[in-house]
């Protein structure tokens, strides 16, 4: 594996919260039964998950310097490079409260350094694998698309970046768009996987698109539908499945397996991720990965 991924996003500190009994009405309180303090943001979560499965991965993205010494601590646990974060000086890391039970999450999110994101693209090196956790304007994708060998792009929920008419002209430009099913469905304006995929592969868009526990899907080159079906597994916290979807599907394509083996080990990936709490912390071994895909 000689190919270097960098992996560009914006930074966050979760403070994931579980176990309340019920949602409190405004004026009450309501008390978790676990707190998990994690790195966080699709970025961290994609990142840390290649690094595990043996590649050498570098996270790009800002920060806030009151929190330098506990991330630059954090990223060396994950086994990630961090020749590509952004100090921002006199702001704190972005943060983000998630409130999350076996089957929803919400968040309560401050931006602090990722307002500094968009200055962190323009300094990327030239290199192998780019993989984008956030949504850029159709320029610098376009400009990041010819810096680096091959590039993936998850941008989550940024209903006006994707209905901005000159997206779809510079997806073209990505070796892989990664949406959930909302996701596709505000970019194409269709409602089902299959047209989703017909509408993007009319504009020359590779994507696959996260279909929660149902799996997910992609069309071939040949304009074939292929569909995955998901494990079943016992859910403790969603937050991250999507991210561990990415770099199951990327450890896959960059290894040169099929399509067909891209989605099951995302899938795979995806869903163990779910089985303890935190965007990493349920992350599963190259070794147990390989066991699932044996069976």
């Amino acid at each position: 594996m000689a190919i270097r991924i960098v992996v560009a996003g914006e930074i966050f500190i979760d403070q994931v919260l579980s176990g309340f009994s019920a949602w409190p009405q405004p004026g009450e309180e309501a008390f978790a039964t676990s707190l998990v303090r994690e790195l966080g943001g699709g970025a961290a979560h994609t990142a840390a998950g290649l690094a595990r499965l043996g590649w050498d991965v570098a996270l790009a993205g800002p920060f806030g310097g009151a929190e330098g010494v506990w991330i630059q601590d954090r990223l060396a646990h994950l086994g990630l490079g961090a020749d590509y974060l952004q100090e921002a000086v006199g702001e704190c890391t972005g943060t983000t409260v998630a409130i999350s039970s076996p089957h929803e999450r919400t968040f309560f999110t401050y931006a602090g350094a990722n307002k500094l994101l968009a200055a962190t693209l323009l300094k990327l090196p030239t290199g192998g694998h780019l993989h984008l956790a956030c949504p850029c304007e159709a320029a610098t994708l376009r400009n990041l698309a010819a810096q680096f060998a091959t590039v993936s792009l998850d941008a989550g929920w940024h209903p006006n970046w994707l209905r901005d008419p000159e997206l779809l002209e510079a997806l073209a430009l990505v070796s892989w768009f990664l949406p959930n099913e909302r996701e596709a469905a505000c970019l194409t304006g269709e409602s089902s996987p299959e047209a989703m995929l017909h509408r993007m592969h009319e504009h020359g868009i590779r994507a696959a698109i996260k279909l929660g526990p149902l799996g997910s899907a992609l069309r071939t080159a040949e304009g074939a539908m292929l569909m995955v079906p998901s494990i079943t597994v016992q859910p403790i916290d969603t937050t991250g499945a999507g991210d561990n979807f990415n770099a199951g599907f990327l450890d896959a394509w960059l290894s040169g397996k099929s399509l067909e083996d891209c989605l099951h080990s995302g899938n795979i990936l995806g869903a163990l991720s779910t089985r303890a709490m935190g965007g990493m912390n349920g992350f599963p071994t190259k070794e147990e990965l390989q066991a699932w895909l044996s069976r």
